[in-house]
């Protein structure tokens, strides 16, 4: 029981890191849509690995730190692109703000 609850859990975090890696390559193209389910599959496994109170294991635990590193890079590069993103819009908002104010 103890060897498939294990196997449960480093099969888990395998999927957590190849979701995460995914999500990672598509903010860095830029598609942002596609990560929308990527992110509902990973808060899945989250939700069922936090609802079994699982122990990790030294090994786990260094995989379980080794996401939440890559997870708040992931953020951090997502939060550059949307605010970047906002600025340009907010430029050509402004812009075209002036150009309909020479009317």
């Amino acid at each position: 029981m103890n060897d498939r609850v294990s196997q449960s859990i480093k099969s888990q975090l395998d999927k957590l890191e190849k979701i995460s890696n995914q999500i990672s390559l598509l903010i860095s193209a830029g598609e942002y849509g596609k990560i929308n389910h990527l992110d509902k599959m990973r808060k899945k496994i989250i939700n069922d690995m936090s609802s079994c109170n699982y122990s990790f294991e030294n090994e786990n635990k260094k995989s379980v730190l080794k996401l939440i590193s890559q997870n708040q890079q992931i953020i951090s590069e997502f939060k550059k692109s949307q605010k970047s993103s906002l600025d340009k819009i907010s430029r050509n908002k402004k812009c075209t703000q002036a150009y309909l104010a020479t009317f």
